[in-house]
């Protein structure tokens, strides 16, 4: 198994939560008109929740698997592919035996 497999599944769980998230808001800005006031709140503010949760959870959950520096952004928004961490440089692609 390799460091990057880790972050890997991490950054796939957190990018799943921020798509359902917006995919949320954007059908119910669609069916505004349909929905009563009470459950497109209730709605809404539960799309929101779950939106801003997994944009938290990839800035600051992705982390190192060995310094455990946060590197979530970066990794996930970065124009080549990240192959060290930026503050231990242990590389990612690398097996480890754990």
């Amino acid at each position: 198994m390799r460091r990057r497999d880790k972050i890997n599944s991490r950054k796939k769980t957190y990018l799943t939560l921020v798509a359902i998230g917006f995919a949320a808001l954007i059908v119910l800005a669609f069916i505004e008109k349909q929905m009563s006031a009470i459950i497109f709140k209730a709605t809404l503010y539960s799309a929101l929740v779950i939106f801003c949760a997994g944009n938290i959870l990839l800035y600051i959950g992705i982390r190192c698997p060995k310094c455990d520096a946060i590197i979530g952004y970066v990794i996930v928004f970065s124009a080549e592919k990240v192959d060290q961490c930026p503050r231990c440089r242990v590389m990612f692609d690398e097996d480890i035996l754990e």
